[in-house]
C-alpha cells in the first residue's frame, strides 16, 4: 500500500471514510462502524485507483474474511493520531 498518503482518524466527518487523491490522504470515522473494513476498504482504492466502487466493495469484504489479528492490528496503528509536538513516538 502507498505510505506516501496521510492517514487520518476523522470523527467528524460524515461518511465511513474517504480516500482524496490530489491531496493523498485518507481519512476514517471509527465512530460510524465497520472501522477495519473501512480502512481496507480505503486502502484498497489507493491500490486500485481504477477499480469500480462494486469492486472495491467486493474485494474488501472477501479481504477482511482473511485478515489475522496482526495484520488487522498493523492496519489500525497507521491511523493512530499522534499528538502535535510528538515525533516518532518521542517526547
Amino acid at each position: 500500500m502507498d505510505t506516501a498518503y496521510q492517514r487520518l482518524v476523522d470523527r467528524a466527518m460524515h461518511d465511513y471514510g474517504e480516500t482524496d487523491f490530489d491531496k493523498k490522504r485518507i481519512r476514517v470515522n471509527p465512530r460510524k462502524g465497520d472501522l477495519i473494513n473501512t480502512i481496507i476498504h480505503e486502502e484498497l482504492h489507493v491500490k486500485y485507483p481504477d477499480k469500480s466502487e462494486k469492486w472495491i466493495r467486493e474485494k474488501s469484504k472477501k479481504k477482511e474474511t482473511t485478515l489475522t489479528m496482526a495484520d488487522a492490528v498493523k492496519l489500525l496503528k497507521k491511523y493512530k493520531n499522534k499528538p502535535k509536538g510528538k515525533k516518532n513516538g518521542r517526547r
